[in-house]
């Protein structure tokens, strides 16, 4: 089946989750891009041993039933995207009678999509499936980009809640970590492009290590010191310095444009 790519990625994405959804796989393959990697739960959950890769390997993927049936229970809730990557927030049915919150994360090219991640609570699924813990695989990175409107911030809030799902916190290191995405990313939207958020996006990524979390929250605006009509701009600085263990902001003209906040956590319970 050929399908002509449409313009708008998030339309794109709409159409190849509904189509997982409805069990359409001819629809789905139509949609990615011959060179798809896909990374289903049951792939970050340890289940399964690789990813998916290529039309062969996402044909493998849609012809089991016990592999794909947990994607295909997947009920979106919002999309958003901004660049070449799209996000779609919904619930997940992870055991008998209850869901969990979980997220796609795609990466398309020319409208179709290269590569697939769902990121939800693996240790739900793995109890489901009769698995111990000891087989999980590494908490992968999280890479999402969003429009730098209002809504992007609690979408970026809620996409690393997800995301933390699988790193052990506790609940006032967790807290710490999501109040500080939410000043980061409040401040891209409110001051890096003070023309107007006409285009404009804002990168996050997340990850873990053994001894650290890192977020970096990156835009291509004006930069730190530019002018900006919002009041405000760097108040939220010193509450990011008391938030993290460790806080650099990178502008201009170590970059050529924009500002990256880097920020580190060293919380206590990764190394307990």
């Amino acid at each position: 089946m050929t399908v002509t790519p449409i313009r708008s990625n998030v339309v794109q994405i709409e159409r190849l989750l509904s189509a997982l959804s409805a069990g359409d796989d001819a629809t789905v393959l139509g949609l990615v891009d011959p060179s798809i990697e896909l990374v289903p739960l049951i792939v970050s959950a340890g289940l399964v041993p690789d990813a998916y890769r290529g039309l062969d390997g996402l044909r493998a993927y849609l012809e089991d039933a016990h592999a794909v049936e947990v994607e295909r229970g997947f009920v979106v809730t919002r999309v958003s995207g901004a660049q070449d990557v799209v996000v779609a927030f919904g619930d997940l049915p992870a055991l008998p009678d209850a869901t969990t919150a979980a997220l796609w994360v795609w990466r398309l090219r020319d409208g179709l999509a290269t590569h697939g991640t769902l990121v939800s609570d693996e240790g739900a699924l793995r109890a489901a499936r009769g698995a111990d813990a000891d087989g999980a695989r590494p908490r992968a990175p999280l890479r999402i980009a969003l429009p730098a409107l209002p809504e992007s911030a609690a979408d970026a809030r809620q996409a690393v809640s997800i995301w933390a799902h699988n790193v052990k916190l506790g609940v006032q290191e967790r807290n710490d970590l999501l109040l500080a995405v939410s000043e980061a990313v409040t401040n891209v939207i409110r001051h890096a492009h003070p023309a107007g958020p006409r285009d404009a996006a804002f990168r996050l990524s997340a990850e873990v290590g053994s001894e650290r979390v890192q977020v970096v929250v990156t835009d291509d605006g004006v930069g730190l010191g530019a002018g900006s009509p919002n009041p405000g701009l760097g108040m939220g600085l010193p509450l990011l310095g008391t938030l993290t263990d460790g806080l650099t902001l990178v502008s201009p003209p170590e970059r050529p444009r924009g500002l990256e906040v880097r920020m580190r956590f060293a919380f206590a319970t990764l190394t307990a």
